[in-house]
């Protein structure tokens, strides 16, 4: 490598380092611009006119966007500074004099002017009365917000800072869904154990006067002298347990799909079990709800 070719590189190398420079100067003024844009933007959702525009103002003075000044134009327009949204939109109007929006803010400009003409009439002499800020939101009142114009979207998002996605790698955070509406009320489920209630008590009893003939058969058998009936004796205790079972489980399902038709007139379904027990000496059935 000859003494040429070392001095051309060294010269290439002095020409990018300010270039990289200027590059990475234009990527940190985009990116506070932005910032300053968005925090404007969120004090515009909520009526701070004001602090909306000194950080409107911060982002033009980085990127020098003119959708910026037609923000600023917007916020003093609802802050009830006519003379300075006038202001504010001519610059637009001058440094977009092919905006498409041109006619509606030529209108506004108008609008505003008349509005200044109308109140020095009313008050010859006099200043205008300074705006104050809107008045912030009292607890339990219904929210307010800005609305923009019809056809024209308020603010506009200025053109140049555009919104940087994330680097890769990093980790994103995403809103959880809402949660999944209930499912419909199965009052099905209410008439079903009502059904099986009613089933319950009818073999209640059914099962009760089975019981209660096979009983009357052994005692008129010991009157009269007859042989003992082991079997009879056992299915009559049989038809009596019946009887007792069928009677629990039939208020257990009645009153439970009872229940729940009251329960569901203003409210989600509840789960229910019904879980029959049978001991040695017991015989029943239990009901479970979960709210």
């Amino acid at each position: 490598m000859n003494l040429g070719t070392v001095a051309v590189a060294i010269l290439a190398l002095h020409a990018a380092v300010p270039a990289v420079a200027r590059a990475e100067g234009e990527a940190e003024k985009k990116q506070q611009a932005k910032e300053h844009y968005e925090m404007a933007t969120r004090f515009y959702d909520v009526g701070k006119y004001g602090e909306s525009i000194a950080e409107y103002e911060q982002a033009y003075l980085l990127i020098e966007d003119a959708a910026l000044l037609f923000n600023i134009g917007q916020a003093y327009r609802l802050w009830d500074r006519p003379e300075d949204a006038i202001r504010a939109y001519k610059n637009f109007l001058r440094r977009r004099p092919d905006a498409s929006n041109r006619a509606d803010v030529e209108k506004k400009i108008s609008d505003l002017e008349r509005i200044i003409e109308d109140r020095r009439r009313s008050a010859p002499g006099q200043p205008l009365p300074e705006p104050v800020q809107p008045a912030q939101q009292q607890p339990g009142a219904a929210p307010v917000y800005p609305g923009p114009e019809p056809g024209v979207p308020a603010p506009l998002a200025p053109a140049v800072v555009p919104l940087p996605g994330p680097p890769p790698g990093s980790v994103t955070f995403t809103r959880p869904s809402p949660d999944e509406p209930a499912p419909p009320k199965k009052k099905w489920i209410a008439y079903a154990l009502l059904g099986v209630g009613g089933a319950c008590l009818l073999t209640t009893v059914i099962a009760a006067a089975v019981g209660a003939s096979k009983a009357k058969t052994l005692r008129d058998a010991s009157q009269n002298r007859q042989p003992y009936d082991p079997a009879l004796e056992s299915s009559g205790k049989t038809a009596n347990g019946v009887a007792v079972l069928s009677a629990l489980a039939g208020l257990a399902a009645g009153g439970t799909g009872g229940y729940l038709l009251w329960h569901w007139r203003g409210s989600g379904a509840a789960p229910v079990a019904v879980v029959p027990v049978v001991a040695p000496a017991f015989a029943g059935a239990s009901a479970q709800l979960t709210f």
